[in-house]
């Protein structure tokens, strides 16, 4: 594969019926705007036709995709991981699957980490079309964790974020192996002084969540805890 300017990676979950059609709007996006990126997938315990759809991509396109699975299910930190390791760029940037953030995130992205290390694509500052119980949920946890971890930034989803590999490596190994590893790399960017901005998405996103709520939402809690009392142990955190 040739080198590409930036890399997206894209952490997919049993997603047969779209992962072909999105994968082709997210190319033809990429032609379109004269950008020359490369697409990593990375499946993460999918029993459906994902894995087969994800090799013929990248038969078909050598030059532009990536695809790799892990067998577990969940570990989208673990994909982020891999990612990290395989990518042929020098900057990485995570999008969802049903690309349900605007996809003028990309090219706003490239842009800004000239001057930034770490781009926080935000729903919160931007505009969102979601259900009012994820809206709820998500502003919650992000509520507590600027509190708790006195960090000024308000998305902490998959989704809509963008790296320069090289200022996030030394974190990487120490970041939680499920979706918490967005809350762990922009809280340890932020206490090791990197520079992060916020960008402002639109988002459209009615689909039914890849997880289960209730669980995720005891699974980040619990992390954003333990985040909250080493940091205090440490005595990192100043304000607690």
């Amino acid at each position: 594969m040739s080198t590409a300017d930036f890399s997206i990676l894209i952490p997919v979950f049993n997603e047969e019926e779209c992962l072909i059609p999105n994968i082709g709007k997210l190319l033809l996006f990429l032609q379109s705007h004269g950008l020359n990126g490369e697409v990593i997938l990375g499946s993460n315990g999918s029993t459906d036709a994902t894995l087969c759809a994800g090799e013929l991509l990248q038969e078909v396109y050598p030059q532009r995709i990536r695809f790799f699975h892990l067998e577990e299910r969940g570990v989208v930190g673990e994909v982020y991981k891999n990612a990290v390791r395989v990518a042929s760029s020098p900057l990485l940037i995570t999008m969802d699957m049903d690309l349900s953030v605007e996809l003028e995130f990309i090219p706003m992205a490239i842009g800004l980490l000239d001057r930034y290390d770490l781009v926080v694509g935000s729903k919160q500052s931007g505009s969102q079309e979601r259900s009012v119980w994820r809206r709820f949920g998500s502003g919650l946890f992000i509520f507590c964790a600027q509190v708790m971890l006195n960090l000024g930034y308000d998305d902490y989803s998959l989704g809509a974020k963008a790296y320069r590999i090289e200022k996030i490596k030394p974190f990487v190994n120490n970041i939680s192996k499920d979706t918490n590893y967005v809350l762990d790399l922009i809280s340890r960017s932020s206490r090791a002084g990197l520079a992060i901005t916020v960008l402002p998405v639109g988002c459209q996103d009615f689909r039914r969540s890849r997880f289960n709520l209730v669980r995720e939402a005891f699974v980040r809690f619990s992390h954003l805890f333990r985040l909250w009392l080493r940091q205090s142990l440490d005595g990192q955190n100043p304000h607690l």
